[in-house]
């Protein structure tokens, strides 16, 4: 064995942590040559199952990968983990990796030689690592204490219950969901398979797996498998000699058509918009959805507020579990709430009584108060963390260091009622933009002028300055008081150095109605679904100042184009995104004869023809689309510029046939669009 001077040190250390099983957080703090020698010994003293090393670093005993690489381990296990803070860090796979690590097991952190000039996340992770057990190479080995045995539990306890209550759901009451919740690291993902894998083991049923992709239930499939005993080699399919099944579906497919399956499961749920949770509880009467509550996979406390509230009124009997119990570690481990803490994956909206008699204020937040101040920034974050499933801790770490963040807080008192993050976009020079026009350069950080220049063949979007609207949150104490209008309408104020604002999300009636009700104006529109939302993704602007040379072209083309793709790329667009979309588009008020009318007249009354007539009821659909109810022209839209199937149309509006779609069609045209004349 080796008689390095602080090796003893570090095995104590590890002792510790395997008599405990907790994980421990330890700093070597000398030369790069003393690390790799004090970490070469530490092998020779110590056997390691399974050692990540994370960074630059290479250790002749690990695994090495990048910290981006890293996110790639979730789900697996480790019991060392050395982290090379010199290399260039991402939060999430460092977050993720570290998930890996057992119960007595150690994250060793090399770390940076010196901080990074600008950077604001090395000071935050240097105060972070203050409470890791530190070793430095100038001093003398320490003694540590070896604690006694922890007291053992019934680890995989809750996680049984668990697996009870999704077979219950099968064999039980219809339209009783179940909700599982849990923190990382529960086995939440682990439960549904293991419930899967058993129930097809023992009968022929057909289980169907919907997630917001593929990767979120990797552990799902593994756990299904083990238990069905199965041995087919395709990843995310799993059969069982009694002709039993448990399979992936995306959520789109999920409802383009409804699936036969005996017991549907929903992983990471909160990642899934809520209109498309509705709709599986609607059409779908066994299922359980499960969510991570912390951390970066998703947030489950916005989820559960609406989706739960709305659940207690149309299944009334619905049922949850809460998994608490950690399996890969004690209970109070030091790791958890090291990583908790420091990557602000607890961050909790608070939950002070809010006083809707104060006056409100926002301010803007510089990066160099919030870095010196966790509070201020946790505040902020954890009304983010609620309100963004899609908020990580890279969306954290780019707060503190991005020169180009905005980030404003409404203040009432001393309690944060509202966040805005903002990006600075734009100020392009013309060489870089006509690259840009020829798809030979797409410059970072850029996202909507970049995008609009390519659309338009005109560099002026991206030759001013913009702010594009990242994230918007208000606290759900203090939603629907005009809270996040009045906070857009002070930003619109404050920011007198930007041409224009923009914003980018998955597009949702709701959500558009609530950024057009605020002035600004859809340019653009996705030609494929986001993978977090399940929608198309648009783009909206809105002018501060000076009128915008560009603006009326850019609308003139969404609204041309939507015509054209509403029928092939995007006739999965919701009718009621879809028409408000057109609605925004200028409106030709053609004066047509008498013909014209007449025609119309007599296909409402039975004569005439469906394709003798579509195109006429179009324009004139088109032309009076400001005029008409929404809900009374979903059919007329669906046929006339979706030009979807007589049986696609059914199916969506539960027709029994084309006789009675027809009926309903003429009667349409009627109420919504001849009677307005």
């Amino acid at each position: 064995m080796s008689h390095h001077p602080h090796l003893q040190t570090l095995i104590s250390l590890k002792l510790n942590a395997s008599k405990s099983k907790h994980r421990y957080g330890v700093v070597l703090d000398g030369s790069r040559e003393w690390q790799m020698e004090l970490l070469e010994a530490f092998l020779e003293a110590v056997e390691h199952h399974r050692a990540l090393v994370v960074g630059d670093v290479r250790i002749s005993y690990g695994e090495s990968l990048t910290f981006k690489q890293a996110r790639q381990k979730l789900g697996q296990e480790s019991d060392l983990i050395v982290a090379d803070f010199d290399s260039p860090f991402d939060a999430n796979g460092f977050t993720a990796v570290t998930g890996t690590l057992m119960g007595g097991g150690l994250l060793i952190v090399l770390p940076e030689s010196k901080p990074r000039d600008g950077k604001h996340s090395s000071l935050w992770l240097e105060r972070a690592l203050t409470s890791f057990h530190k070793i430095k190479q100038v001093e003398a080995p320490s003694d540590i204490t070896l604690l006694e045995s922890a007291s053992t539990f019934e680890r995989y306890e809750q996680q049984q219950q668990a697996i009870q209550a999704i077979s219950r759901v099968l064999t039980g009451h219809r339209k009783r969901p179940l909700i599982l919740t849990a923190d990382r690291g529960r086995g939440k993902s682990a439960a549904l398979g293991i419930a899967a894998g058993q129930i097809i083991n023992g009968a022929a049923k057909k289980i169907l797996v919907t997630a917001p992709n593929t990767h979120a239930v990797k552990t799902l499939f593994e756990h299904a498998k083990s238990e069905a005993g199965c041995d087919n080699h395709k990843s995310y399919i799993a059969t069982s000699i009694e002709g039993g099944s448990v399979q992936f579906i995306a959520p789109d497919e999920l409802l383009r058509e409804h699936q036969d399956c005996d017991l549907l499961l929903v992983d990471e749920a909160a990642a899934i918009p809520l209109p498309i949770l509705k709709s599986i509880v609607e059409r779908y009467h066994r299922v359980c959805f499960a969510t991570t509550v912390h951390g970066y996979e998703g947030c489950g406390r916005g989820f559960g507020i609406k989706f739960e509230a709305w659940l207690s009124q149309h299944r009334p009997g619905w049922n949850s579990v809460k998994l608490t119990q950690p399996i890969r570690w004690n209970p109070d481990d030091p790791m958890e709430a090291w990583l908790f803490d420091t990557f602000l994956l607890d961050a909790e909206i608070e939950s002070a009584p809010l006083d809707t008699k104060l006056s409100i204020h926002m301010q803007r937040i510089e990066a160099e108060r919030y870095a010196c101040s966790s509070e201020i920034l946790r505040k902020g974050f954890g009304l983010l963390v609620n309100a963004h499933y899609q908020t990580t801790p890279n969306d954290l770490f780019q707060l503190l260091d991005d020169p180009n963040i905005v980030f404003y807080q409404a203040l009432q008192g001393e309690h944060v009622v509202g966040v805005i993050v903002g990006y600075l976009e734009g100020g392009l020079d013309e060489s870089t933009l006509a690259d840009v026009q020829l798809g030979r350069r797409r410059p970072a950080g850029h996202m909507v002028p970049v995008s609009l220049v390519s659309q338009l063949a005109d560099n002026m979007p991206a030759l001013v300055r913009s702010l594009r609207i990242m994230r918007i949150a208000v606290h759900p104490d203090m939603q629907g008081k005009g809270i996040g209008s009045w906070m857009l309408s002070q930003l619109t104020e404050n920011e007198t150095n930007v041409e224009y604002l923009s914003t980018s999300f998955g597009v949702t009636a709701e959500l558009a109605k609530f950024w057009t009700g605020n002035h600004f104006q859809s340019v653009r529109l996705g030609s494929k679904r986001d993978q977090a939302s399940g929608c198309y993704s648009v783009t909206m602007i809105k002018p501060l100042g000076n009128s915008l040379s560009w603006l009326e072209e850019a609308r003139a083309q969404l609204r041309e184009c939507l015509l054209d793709t509403a029928s092939d790329i995007h006739r999965n667009l919701l009718s009621d995104v879809l028409i408000g979309l057109l609605i925004e588009g200028e409106t030709n008020l053609a004066c047509h004869d008498e013909s014209f009318y007449r025609v119309i007249v007599n296909y409402v009354q039975g004569g005439a023809s469906f394709e003798g007539t579509r195109s006429k009821v179009r324009t004139l659909l088109l032309a009076n689309l400001h005029r008409v109810e929404f809900e009374r022209i979903h059919v007329i839209s669906d046929l006339v510029i979706k030009k979807l199937e007589w049986s696609e149309v059914c199916k969506n509006h539960n027709f029994t046939g084309r006789k009675q779609a027809e009926a309903n069609y003429r009667q349409a045209i009627q109420d919504a669009l001849l009677s307005i004349l």
